[in-house]
Formats: C-alpha cells, sequence, structure tokens
C-alpha cells in the first residue's frame, strides 16, 4: 500500500494537537488498566468517552483549524487510507455520546482471560438503537456504516490504538511523549502469551514487529550490564532495565543490538545489581511478572561505562550463570516457538512489565 502523505502540522499548531493527543492517549492507557482490575462495564465508559472527545478534538482540529487541512480531507475522503473509516466510526458513536441521552460504554458481555493474578477484561462496542440513531442529524447517521463496519462488536482496546495509529501516521509530530520520547501512557502492561498489541506503532505483523523492535532504542531510563555469555557464535549481554531507581525486569540483547543501542543514545552500564540492590517483590503488586529491586543509592555511584561492542571475554556469576542462560535461550532459541519468545522480548524491550497510572 503507498504511503499516505503527511499532513504538514505549523510550530503554532501543535500545542492544541498533543494536548489532545496527550488525552486521548492517556484515556486508552486508563482503560486498558482498568480492564485488569474489578471493573463494571459502567467504569469502563468513563475512559471511553473521554477517549472519543479527545480523538474528536483531534479530528476537528485536523479538519478545520490546521493551515493543510486540505490534505487531511483528501486522506478522510479519497477511499486509499482504511483508517480513516475508523475515525469516522469514532465520530459517530462520540456525537451519539455528546449529543444524545444515551450513555455510551462497552458491551454488558464481555471476555475474560488470564491466571490468578492477570486476569483481564476484553470488552467489545455495542450496538447503537434505531431509535436513537434515529435522532441523529443526517451527516451523522452517514457514518453508521463505518461505525457498525468497524466497531461493532469489536475489541474496544483495538479501536483505541487504530484511533492513535491513524493520527501518528498522518501526523508524525502530534504524538504527546515523556522525557524519554515515549508516547505517553505507552507501552500498555503486557498480558502473558497474549499478542494484542502494547502500542500504537506495533505492527500486528510478528516479523515486521521484531523490526520495529530492533530499531527502536529500549525503554527504562538506563540497563546495568550483569554479564556476558557466548553460545554458538552469538555474543549476548545481560542485565536488567532500571527506570530512576526500580527495576522490573531483566534484558537480553546481542552484542550488535546494544552497539546499535549506544549508538542510537540510549544509556548502557555495567555493574553488580544483587550486591546493590533491595528486594522489593513482595511491595509490589501481584499484577507484576517478575521480582522487583530498588537501588538505595545513585545506579552511577555502583556501574561502569561499557564498551558499545561488548566484552572480548564472557563473564558472569558462575551462581547465576544457568539463570541467565535460560532467559538467553528463552528469547533467542529454539525452545519456544517464535510467537512466544517474542512476546517474551516484547515486554523485556517496551519495559511492559510495569502498570501504567496516568
Amino acid at each position: 500500500m503507498p504511503v499516505p502523505p503527511h499532513v504538514t502540522i505549523t510550530p503554532g499548531e501543535l500545542p492544541a494537537l498533543r494536548a489532545a493527543m496527550r488525552d486521548a492517549q492517556t484515556a486508552a492507557a486508563d482503560y486498558y488498566g482498568k480492564t485488569a482490575r474489578t471493573a463494571t462495564v459502567e467504569d469502563l465508559g468513563t475512559p471511553v468517552r473521554t477517549f472519543l472527545s479527545a480523538s474528536q478534538t483531534v479530528n476537528d482540529l485536523l479538519t478545520h483549524v490546521v493551515s493543510d487541512s486540505a490534505t487531511y480531507g483528501h486522506i478522510m475522503n479519497s477511499g486509499a487510507h482504511p483508517g480513516a473509516a475508523v475515525i469516522r466510526g469514532v465520530k459517530y458513536v462520540r456525537n451519539v455520546a455528546q449529543h444524545l441521552a444515551h450513555v455510551i460504554h462497552p458491551r454488558d458481555d464481555y471476555v475474560l482471560i488470564g491466571s490468578m493474578h492477570n486476569l483481564r477484561i476484553y470488552t467489545f462496542w455495542d450496538d447503537v438503537p434505531d431509535t436513537v440513531h434515529a435522532q441523529l442529524r443526517p451527516g451523522t447517521q452517514r457514518l453508521r456504516a463505518d461505525y457498525e463496519a468497524l466497531l461493532l462488536g469489536k475489541n474496544v482496546t483495538d479501536t483505541l490504538l487504530d484511533t492513535l495509529a491513524f493520527f501518528s501516521g498522518i501526523a508524525p509530530d502530534i504524538p504527546h511523549r515523556d522525557q524519554r520520547g515515549e508516547w505517553t501512557g505507552f507501552p500498555l502492561m503486557s498480558q502473558p502469551n497474549v499478542r494484542d498489541r502494547l502500542h500504537p506503532e506495533e505492527p500486528s505483523d510478528e516479523t515486521t514487529a521484531r523490526q520495529w523492535l530492533d530499531q527502536r532504542q529500549p525503554n527504562g531510563d538506563l540497563r546495568v550490564i550483569s554479564g556476558q555469555l557466548t553460545i554458538g557464535e552469538t555474543r549476548y549481554v545481560f542485565g536488567h532495565t532500571f527506570e530512576r531507581r526500580i527495576t522490573y525486569t531483566p534484558f537480553v540483547e546481542t552484542a550488535d543490538q546494544v552497539r546499535r543501542d549506544i549508538a542510537a543514545g540510549y544509556r548502557y552500564v555495567a555493574g553488580d545489581v544483587l550486591a546493590n540492590t533491595v528486594d522489593r517483590t513482595h511491595d509490589i503488586s501481584p499484577a507484576v511478572h517478575g521480582a522487583v529491586f530498588e537501588s538505595l543509592a545513585d545506579i552511577a555511584a555502583w556501574t561502569i561505562p561499557v564498551p558499545s561492542g561488548g566484552w572480548d571475554e564472557d563473564w558472569v556469576d558462575e551462581k547465576s550463570v544457568h539463570i541467565w542462560r535460560r532467559l538467553i535461550e528463552l528469547e533467542h532459541g529454539d525452545c519456544l516457538p517464535a510467537s512466544l519468545s517474542y512476546l517474551i522480548r516484547r515486554e523485556r524491550r517496551l519495559y511492559a512489565g510495569v502498570p501504567y497510572s496516568p
């Protein structure tokens, strides 16, 4: 498919668009977070309606306010971009919520998946009754076909991500980002063994998604390398990803990938994590998927810089070498199907095992 044209956004137009995108992004993250807790469809309806309102604000700004609105109009009306129909479907249900006495929330029936400590509700878009539809203006009524084709009965989270991905795809500068450059509110928290996307930019195709993971910087503030092992002809480095002074997950990378990450500006250091942290695993919600350690001192006080391509000789604590070898095999070996090893790598590289609180 040809790459769609980009809408030119001037510096003066960016603040309003980014503010509306932030509202939409945090509403999507809030909705997804609530699906992992004890939530009713009424509870889930609040962030859904917030998302609908914010996304329509983005749509209105691109349609009526930005100086390059003609390009956006062409994208929306040419039929060349499949995401445009999603935006029209979102506009339809937003107008129902905004203008009529009909409450929009996910359908009452839902699917519950996961294990004891990792349950998540999957909810779906509900029907808009004919009596409600009849009260809408003709322009909005014409959008019903898009809603029923692309939203009705579909997983709500998919629509939220599709909407954000569409806006980012045609106006790449408008997503709101945190101090590390990541989308505010993302990635969503990984659900063990579930392939659903965790990020608006994440491709659905696994091969393309692996390339996407490798080309973007890891999340987290920095990574502390705990050792290096060579398996076959490949050198692997491994350790822990930290956000501030907390680490929720280990990482495993090839030495070549570390070199690329460092060249792109990501920070790797080396040090003894276990000797310089305390175990906080039991202080954290059981929704977190692994051990949690906290550094009581500044990480810079007990770490050193690393060579970008790794070390000439392997090094690892002999007491933990079997653990690290197993982690390498899970992500890079053939002991698991490729689809499962991708999920492990995605969670580690996106640092997606951490609950997000908007």
